[in-house]
């Protein structure tokens, strides 16, 4: 016996659970709550109507025909993550050029949903896993008009103008274009800048501007090469190696757009917040452990999700409604898909929803209902979930109640805009990440919610 315990190594740790790559259906995982539903969405995305999607190369240089199987992927990677809305917001070149309803990327039994007057809303994208993805168009340029219903009126030349204008005008326009007025990449714009555009809604969080070197070191203030060679870390081949899907927890960091957002929210403004993916696949073309390249459309779309909540979920009208009004909480899906988040503000008038306004004469509670990981594993360790409600003012941003119980509380009993975090420390990713297992001990944001408003 003690010859064997000198000579025996330990064995190896047994293998965790799969991860699926895929998503849940959302209305299934996020739950519904007084007769609203979760509608997962994407919102900032670059199909081959941009110049720089592709790895650079989004149509046939001889026939200027889109790459088909780059469409292939983004459509495959939309299916895959039960994406429920997408918002495209292709650059101007070359979304400008084209004719306003080819953007939807319509291809076989794929539906056109149009509005009274018979502009085109969305495409419906029929998924071979029975999935249906609703299809917005929009564009990134100075401003990210989303869900628009056709381009602006004039010249090719003049088109290519307006959607590179940037300006409280051009924002009114894009509304009455059908669409809403949003700002990406945040972290790089003033506040100044933003209380001048009148938008809709702007991004608190941007993938691309978390691993661009240039954007890490100018708006984020971080070292300009650690989020690529932390990524590149995670294309490790070894079977002990760590899950390629995992790749964005080495390099996720908070985003000074949130402070901007609040700043705004403090000085009684009405503006909604996302999260951007950004995604091109044009960033990493390497192949990971499982075979897909590391910046895939897959793996980027199942990273994060803009969860809208809506009466009907296969009306693209009540998407946009619930966008424009802030009916919709960001959830970082990396960390598993939390399960029964609910934000409500109760008094004796009613409910009110997420994005709604009530006095404070009201006398209304809100009451936060902390999520759990869908389906998590129980032979897995489990997360550290804990939230906070924050009041956001004039005097700035205050933390009004935290704690880890399944439920919390906060009385409403002064204006501001009151918006909820979820975090998580992801222990249960630890079995997944190999010799990088201490990001799971990292608290991370889980949800960033939009504000619940008392005046």
């Amino acid at each position: 016996m003690a010859a064997c315990l000198a000579g025996c190594s330990d064995p190896a740790p047994p293998a965790p659970p799969a991860r699926s790559r895929q998503l849940p259906p959302a209305a299934t995982a996020f739950g519904s709550h007084r007769g609203l539903s979760p509608v997962r969405g994407i919102i900032h995305l670059h199909s081959p109507f941009s110049h720089d999607a592709c790895d650079g190369m989004p149509r046939d240089e001889q026939t200027g025909a889109v790459d088909e199987a780059c469409l292939a992927d983004l459509r495959a990677g939309l299916c895959a993550s039960r994406v429920d809305y997408a918002s495209l917001t292709d650059h101007d070149d070359s979304m400008a050029d084209e004719d306003f309803e080819t953007l939807f990327l319509q291809r076989g039994d794929d539906e056109m949903i149009r509005d009274g007057t018979g502009a085109p809303v969305a495409s419906r994208i029929h998924c071979d896993n029975g999935h249906d993805v609703l299809c917005f168009v929009g564009g990134e340029n100075e401003l990210m008009p989303i869900m628009l219903r056709g381009h602006p009126a004039g010249t090719v030349s003049e088109r290519h103008d307006i959607y590179n204008a940037y300006d409280a005008t051009t924002s009114q326009l894009f509304r009455s274009l059908g669409g809403l007025s949003w700002v990406a990449h945040t972290e790089g714009r003033s506040v100044d800048e933003l209380r001048a555009l009148d938008l809709d809604g702007l991004e608190l969080y941007n993938l691309h501007a978390n691993i661009d070197p240039n954007i890490r070191q100018d708006d984020l203030g971080l070292d300009p090469a650690t989020a690529i060679q932390a990524a590149a870390e995670f294309a490790d081949p070894n079977p002990s190696g760590p899950e390629p899907d995992l790749a964005l927890i080495a390099f996720l960091e908070p985003s000074p757009a949130v402070q901007r957002w609040d700043t705004l929210l403090g000085e009684g403004r009405h503006i909604s917040a996302s999260a951007g993916t950004d995604a091109h696949q044009n960033a990493l073309p390497i192949a990971m452990r499982d075979g897909e390249r590391g910046d895939s459309y897959r793996r980027m779309i199942r990273w994060f999700s803009n969860v809208a909540l809506v009466g009907d979920p296969s009306d693209p009208l009540a998407i946009e409604d619930a966008l424009a009004s802030g009916r919709m909480f960001v959830a970082f899906e990396l960390f598993g898909t939390p399960s029964g988040f609910d934000m409500v503000a109760t008094s004796a008038g009613g409910d009110v929803e997420i994005g709604g306004t009530l006095n404070v004469a009201d006398g209304a509670t809100l009451q936060v209902t902390l999520p759990t990981v869908y389906e998590l594993d129980p032979s897995l360790p489990p997360p550290a979930i804990r939230a906070r409600i924050l009041r956001v003012d004039s005097a700035g941003t205050t933390d009004v109640a935290a704690g880890d119980q399944a439920t919390l509380m906060a009385a409403l009993d002064s204006p501001g805009a009151y918006r909820v975090e979820v975090l998580i420390t992801p222990h249960h990713l630890a079995p997944y990440l190999g010799r990088f297992d201490e990001y799971a001990a990292r608290e991370q944001v889980w949800i960033y919610s939009n504000p619940i408003y008392v005046e």
